[in-house]
């Protein structure tokens, strides 16, 4: 299969053992202004065999390249432009794109990549995802400067199907060896499609386009980054003409921004997933599926999407995206029925429970844009049951520290960012072992399918295994759906169009920015 990008899980499926080459790109027009984003958070750690955090690709994602890069579509071919994978599952084989050069002018070839992931394999790296490539990578070898081999030592289909590990940035070998660590953190080089220009600690980074860069050259000449943590300050700079792009938009500015003709909204699709989660110890009630479902069918989700989440969000049917892989097509959202919902409470003997403690979060993450709105109108809807609910305010910091802790309430919201692998969301959040529920949403086979879907390189098969959980997740009802939310970017008049890349905040793609004339 020539030519195909990866998107959703369809062609996320076929594409594993594709060949995929990215199509040559028109003449494009040099680059020229300048525009200025204002962003929630600046990230100036552009060193990434050192990532600390996910967020740090939004740096990332203008210097370097991946094997694979993120679009609006989904992943596609980059540094690699077409790789196979041994029927053991246990040996990729890539194919290197030719011709490409890093910003100091050094050719790209095999040696970088191997240079970059066993950076990433070394005891004691303080890599986010070092575990994941130490416990699945043996080695990578340079059959040719254009053909990289990874060794693994058990298949690792999740390594194209989450942004976390194909997406991983390449450096250049000799440039890195000679600068040092530190002196790469100063002066970064990568493939990508801007350099660094400049930047004030903890204000801004610059960066300027790269002219040479191989895939889709920017409109933009510069590039700002600038913290701006008030959100309505940054709405006001869009207003002025000082910023042309806003980010982390909140739930009072969505309907400004709405009615507001000078600015336009661009969204990055399916970047958060959610649900309502129950602890069976503190709600024990939540043991039986009528409960569960009475709650769920008093919930309108229809309505909290349109008003609160100004539409950026919509009913969720399952808690994998459309864009996540793993997604079962064909399933409707839970309706609202509030006749339904005390129906099922009075089978299932009324409201026992004398008190529920129920998270209610006070800021809002980009998997749900409204959350503290969100939460409360969940709470009276369930409140208005006959539940008697003790309010947990917590900022998200405190609603990290829970989970750590293993002290989740009665009720509590599930969120998920990036969520494009159905196996990063069942082990977080439906397995005895997970990271954030603790086995409060588990059960039997769920956890079998987990384990086995991980076993096989067969990437149609393995979709398959975790479209099943959802089949029975949609029968069993352990945990609600909630939303499927996007990210809304504020644009003013300058930017005439813009794609933001698919399922993440954080792969800005500024590259693909048209400007107004």
């Amino acid at each position: 299969m020539q030519g195909a990008s990866w998107g959703t899980r369809g062609a996320l499926a076929m594409a594993y053992a594709a060949t995929l080459l990215a199509l040559p790109l028109a003449a494009q027009a040099a680059p020229r202004g300048e525009i200025t984003v204002a962003t929630t958070v600046l990230r100036q750690n552009f060193d990434p065999t050192a990532t600390q955090a996910v967020v740090d690709s939004m740096t990332y994602n203008f210097l370097f390249d991946g094997l694979v890069n993120l679009g609006a579509d989904g992943k596609r071919p980059a540094l690699a432009t077409s790789w196979t994978v041994s029927p053991d599952g246990k040996q990729v084989d890539f194919t290197l794109r030719q011709g490409v050069k890093f910003h100091n002018g050094d050719a790209f070839s095999a040696d970088d990549v191997k240079f970059t992931f066993e950076t990433l394999m070394k005891p004691g790296n303080g890599h986010v995802y070092a575990k994941a490539y130490q416990e699945s990578l043996e080695r990578v070898d340079v059959i040719s400067p254009n053909h990289a081999r990874f060794v693994l030592k058990q298949p690792w289909p999740a390594f194209f199907t989450t942004s976390r590990y194909a997406l991983q940035a390449i450096v250049p070998k000799s440039y890195y060896e000679k600068v040092g660590a530190k002196g790469f953190q100063e002066k970064p080089v990568g493939t990508g499609p801007f350099r660094l220009a400049g930047l004030q600690s903890g204000e801004w980074t610059r960066f300027e386009a790269n002219a040479s860069y191989w895939g889709q050259i920017s409109q933009v000449q510069f590039v700002t980054q600038r913290l701006v943590k008030e959100p309505f300050t940054r709405y006001a700079m869009l207003q002025k003409g000082e910023a042309d792009i806003a980010m982390g938009l909140t739930g009072p500015l969505l309907a400004r921004i709405a009615g507001d003709p000078k600015i336009r909204v661009f969204s990055s699709k399916y970047s958060g997933t959610s649900g309502l989660f129950f602890h069976r110890t503190d709600f024990p009630q939540s043991k039986d599926r009528r409960v569960r479902m009475a709650i769920a069918h008093a919930i309108d989700r229809e309505g909290i999407a349109k008003t609160i989440l100004g539409g950026i969000c919509e009913p969720a049917t399952e808690i994998f995206t459309p864009a996540t892989f793993g997604f079962l097509p064909g399933l409707t959202p839970i309706p609202y029925d509030p006749a339904k919902a005390r129906e099922l409470l009075k089978e299932a003997g009324g409201p026992q429970t004398q008190e529920i403690s129920y998270l209610l979060i006070t800021e809002a993450p980009g998997s749900l844009p409204g959350a503290p709105q969100v939460m409360e109108a969940i709470a009276t809807s369930i409140e208005g049951l006959g539940f008697k609910l003790k309010r947990i305010p917590v900022e998200m910091g405190a609603y990290v520290a829970t989970f750590s802790k293993k002290q989740e309430p009665g009720i509590f919201s599930g969120l998920a960012a990036i969520p494009d692998d159905g196996e990063q969301i069942v082990n977080d959040w439906y397995t005895t072992w997970a990271v954030w529920a603790h086995g409060n949403a588990t059960r039997p086979e769920y956890e079998k399918i987990y384990h086995d879907q991980r076993q096989t390189s067969d990437l149609p098969k393995r979709e398959r295994m975790l479209q099943e959980f959802v089949r029975i997740e949609d029968d069993k009802r352990e945990a609600l759906p909630l939303f499927w939310c996007s990210t809304p970017f504020a644009a003013g008049p300058r930017i005439k169009d813009w794609k933001p890349a698919l399922g993440t905040p954080y792969q800005l793609d500024l590259n693909t920015i048209e400007l107004a004339n």
